[in-house]
């Protein structure tokens, strides 16, 4: 479903009352242009004048790049605010999801027939629908055994990847690319080496369109 920000607001109120009794203050909310999370609780965490910390100008921030059904979108809101719910009343949690997190979390689900989780991983159908254009810069890597790994580059680390990936163990070739293919959009961005393993068929299916990259010295451009 298509996420709006007085949506948000909207279910952040219908929970507020239904689940949290109405404990909760009206937060701003944003939206998101991330692809690594669905939602987030923001904070700033300041010195109390009576020692330790305080929680304070929090913001609930919910990803718009993926298409989340109404279900999880509203399990993802939820979490949100247990978060929420935590910190603006100063509790002392054993971790960012730890004791009282998974107490509140269980007595909401059990009470309300919800599903939330402490992590939801993004599955390959969710991944899948991110249609968005977006450019890609793409080393392919050949294995001694003739296999293939893909990294997908964060913009400013070409220029290390370019040189550590030919270094891994098994990589015997790298070449790079720049595609602006939605179908890359799966892979995260790498600032380290890391390869992930890929059918040939199907890598060479979603290159046809990509440009060949070289590097000359410190420059790097097309073929």
């Amino acid at each position: 479903m298509t996420v709006t920000q007085d949506y948000i607001e909207h279910k952040f109120k219908e929970f507020n009352v239904l689940i949290f009794d109405g404990k909760l203050k009206p937060l701003p909310v944003r939206l998101s242009c991330a692809r690594t999370f669905l939602g987030q609780l923001r904070y700033r965490r300041v010195h109390s004048l009576i020692g330790g910390w305080k929680f304070t100008d929090f913001q609930l921030v919910i990803s718009r790049k993926l298409d989340m059904d109404e279900r999880l979108l509203e399990d993802t809101v939820i979490h949100e605010m247990i978060h929420y719910y935590i910190l603006s009343h100063q509790m002392r949690d054993t971790s960012a999801h730890g004791t009282i997190f998974r107490r509140m979390m269980t007595d909401i689900n059990e009470r309300f027939g919800r599903n939330i989780s402490i992590r939801h991983r993004i599955t390959d159908e969710e991944s899948e629908k991110d249609m968005e254009v977006r450019r890609h810069l793409i080393c392919v890597s050949r294995f001694a055994d003739g296999s293939l790994g893909i990294t997908i580059s964060a913009r400013t680390s070409i220029f290390c990847l370019w040189k550590e990936l030919p270094c891994l163990p098994n990589v015997v070739e790298c070449t790079w690319y720049m595609s602006l293919n939605p179908y890359f959009n799966r892979f995260r961005r790498s600032r380290t080496p890391k390869i992930y393993r890929i059918d040939k068929d199907e890598l060479e299916q979603h290159l046809v369109s990509a440009v060949r990259l070289i590097k000359e010295g410190n420059v790097i451009r097309s073929l």
